[in-house]
């Protein structure tokens, strides 16, 4: 796929995708959006790739949200459907995208972090939802996902205050799964993305299917309804759930079937 403000690296089955324009600190404006919707929905159809890594260009951000300046080619909305970075209303899923967030991210860049299963941190990394500072709101999906994550007091305090915090700060709250030395940055995600990819693709898609059926609906509707999900349906018919437990017993490394 031809890009032209992100970069986009396929080493097996693991996408690497790079927010590239880091002279506008990789803000976002709506031909970038749409450009990263058309790579996320080209990740979702390959069979071939498992899981996506996201980051930003340089060392001062992974992205510092909606880029307001630049002007927008051809009437496009600011958006895609997905959202933006093609991301942040991307629900279902089925695949594992992991943040790699290498400085700031403000903004849409913090809600787009958000939107990835799993986040890590250089140790320069900051987060903040700041459009209350600019007589805004974060309405792509931030304040959602923060109560989700933080609970409502703790999401309040960040909230309402539009502060920034530090890597370091938002590991202890739950946010980032793990937090290192920039240089470390893409080989820690790295490392995160192939311990997914040693559990089955089929797992992965019936683990990441049940996550969602709990969203806004709780455990007991999720526990009720989770064996008529496709996903789960398709891991207990399939090869792998057998599998699994034939590898175990021989003491091998299980052969997984490709993703469906």
């Amino acid at each position: 796929m031809q890009t032209e403000f992100s970069t986009v690296a396929i080493d097996g089955h693991i996408m690497t995708v790079t927010l590239n324009r880091p002279e506008r600190r990789n803000a976002l404006h709506a031909d970038a959006n749409h450009e990263l919707g058309a790579v996320f929905d080209a990740f979702e159809r390959d069979p071939e790739l498992r899981i996506a890594i996201v980051t930003g260009a340089g060392d001062k951000a992974f992205c510092a949200g909606a880029d307001l300046v630049t002007a927008t080619t051809g009437g496009k909305p600011p958006v895609p459907e997905t959202g933006f970075a093609g991301l942040v209303s991307r629900f279902g899923r089925r695949k594992p995208v992991i943040a790699a967030v290498n400085g700031m991210a403000m903004g849409g860049g913090f809600e787009a972090a958000l939107a990835a299963d799993i986040i890590v941190a250089a140790d320069t990394a900051s987060f903040g939802l700041t459009e209350p500072r600019v007589g805004l709101a974060a309405l792509g999906g931030g304040i959602q996902r923060v109560v989700e994550e933080l609970g409502p007091k703790r999401a309040h305090a960040l909230l309402l205050t539009g502060r920034r915090i530090g890597a370091q700060e938002a590991h202890a709250m739950g946010i980032v799964a793990e937090v290192v030395p920039a240089d470390q940055l893409l080989a820690t995600a790295r490392r995160w993305a192939e311990e997914i990819m040693e559990c089955s693709p089929a797992s992965i898609a019936a683990t990441k299917a049940v996550i969602q059926s709990v969203d806004g609906h709780g455990v007991e509707h999720s526990m009720k309804g989770m064996f008529h999900l496709p996903e789960v349906r398709s891991l207990l018919a399939g090869p792998d759930a057998r599998e699994g437990p034939r590898a175990f017993a021989e003491k091998r490394k299980p052969n997984w079937a490709p993703p469906a």
